[in-house]
């Protein structure tokens, strides 16, 4: 399908923004990083797809600035890397700080019945992956 000027409207569709100090996919909340890794390690653009929930052409999109602008982007490869690590690091001790204080909380009745439902909630779940996975 191409318009009247002779340039397909679906090759244009989707582009590569700086968004949250980082570059992403347009229509999209995937960072051209994540699809730079995968795509290195040797997955399909289907596969890469099917992981971040892309269409192929925001695949391919992604995959033809990243071989045409490789040179810049592998430092920044590396710096991104170690952004999401650093956030990692703090995401995790905010979420062990936030748990250590709720375990200091007295246990309430309501607590007490939310924690009983999810542990069977997760025992019969249990119990369903294990037969699943008998048969």
């Amino acid at each position: 399908m191409s318009s009247q000027n002779g340039i397909d409207p679906f090759a244009t569709r989707y582009q590569i923004v700086e968004a949250n100090g980082t570059l992403m996919i347009s229509e999209s909340r995937v960072s051209l990083f994540d699809v730079m890794i995968l795509h290195d390690e040797g997955d399909s653009i289907y596969e890469i797809s099917a992981t971040y929930n892309l269409t192929p052409l925001q695949v391919k999109t992604a995959v033809e600035y990243i071989e045409k602008h490789r040179a810049t982007l592998e430092p920044e490869l590396v710096e991104a890397i170690r952004v999401r690590e650093e956030r990692e690091r703090y995401y995790r001790a905010l979420e062990k700080e936030i748990w250590e204080k709720i375990a200091q909380q007295p246990m309430t009745p309501q607590r007490a019945a939310f924690y009983a439902l999810r542990e069977k909630n997760r025992q019969a779940a249990k119990a369903e992956a294990d037969a699943n996975y008998s048969e």
